[in-house]
């Protein structure tokens, strides 16, 4: 019986979902593009050295034909840098378990700077020169 009722539950669910009108054909998608948004304040004395890591990152991203993260080097307000990486599927990036954009962008780093010790350890400096840091997720029109 309630193998039949869980049956019944299931077709009925189908055959109103398929009557219903689904989220595109009921409104057209925006053009946007998705970005993954830090951020950052560096501790004293450390930002010229993050930059220094930064400026490595950014030849990875060339070395991939990349050229999409934006970095603001900021003059006023509290944040000294904010940078923004293009999310390629947009929001969907998100519920990736291993995104394959960001380990083909790891091995790359890997095997520019020698080794995954030496990537770790380049990491673990670049982590070690920020003071605070905030992540958001923003987008930009790109058709209307």
């Amino acid at each position: 019986m309630k193998k039949l009722l869980l049956t019944v539950a299931a077709i009925g669910m189908g055959m109103s979902a398929a009557s219903a009108p689904t989220a595109a054909s009921a409104q057209e998608m925006r053009e946007v593009d998705w970005y993954n948004i830090s951020m950052i304040k560096w501790k004293s004395g450390k930002g010229e050295r993050a930059h220094e890591i930064i400026e490595m990152f950014e030849k990875v991203d060339e070395a991939l034909g990349r050229d999409d993260v934006i970095d603001f080097h900021m003059q006023t307000g509290e944040w000294h840098s904010i940078v923004a990486f293009k999310m390629k599927d947009g929001p969907a990036a998100m519920a990736w378990k291993e995104n394959p954009y960001e380990k083909e962008w790891e091995a790359e780093f890997i095997k520019q700077v020698g080794g995954e010790d030496k990537a770790k350890a380049l990491w673990a400096e670049f982590n070690d020169t920020i003071l605070e840091e905030q992540r958001h997720i923003g987008h930009i029109d790109v058709g209307e």
